[in-house]
């Protein structure tokens, strides 16, 4: 999950912050980075950490949002799962 930062217009005078949010920001949006390039650096990044190589990696959900936590700062979160064969 890719939890995209929000521009400080989406916020109440512009101070990003807990219930700060405006009611007419955006729930989703189409934000400027591509998921596969997101993807790419996450799997990139694991090489030799998780697994020897990418190449090893078989199925791959993505989901990109623009963040609603907290200060709306951005986040990746990944999820692993052992497929045995």
């Amino acid at each position: 999950i890719f939890r995209m930062r929000r521009p400080k217009s989406h916020f109440i005078n512009g101070k990003p912050g807990p219930q700060r949010l405006k009611k007419t920001a955006p729930s989703s949006s189409m934000v400027r980075n591509d998921s596969d390039n997101l993807t790419k650096f996450v799997l990139d990044s694991l090489n030799q950490v998780l697994y020897h190589d990418d190449r090893q990696v078989v199925s791959i959900h993505v989901t990109k949002m623009l963040d609603n936590h907290g200060l709306c700062q951005g986040s990746t979160e990944v999820y692993l799962r052992s497929m045995d064969n």
